[in-house]
């Protein structure tokens, strides 16, 4: 409930799920797509740095991505991951 109180810090109190579920009802998925990790960078204390480049080189159709999680996610290089982008 704390993390809800401080990401809707301008609504008005008591109203935070109100706000998150009506959030998350409205998202519209920009795109979805699957990929395995090929790299894991160790960024810092907190964070590692998930990356997947695929075969863009040879075709600039094929999507990847570069991002950072925190510390503790449990994946290595090889697994699949699916990447989602939405707006909300």
């Amino acid at each position: 409930m704390e993390l809800f109180k401080q990401h809707y810090l301008d609504g008005f109190p008591g109203n935070e799920l109100d706000s998150f579920f009506y959030d998350v009802l409205h998202m519209k998925e920009i795109i979805s797509f699957e990929s395995g990790l090929e790299f894991i960078g160790d960024i810092n204390e907190f964070k590692d740095c998930l990356m997947s480049q695929d075969n863009t080189q040879n075709d600039p159709k094929v999507l990847w991505f570069n991002i950072d999680v925190p510390k503790g996610h449990g994946l290595a290089p090889g697994d699949r991951v699916r990447i989602t982008v939405e707006k909300i």
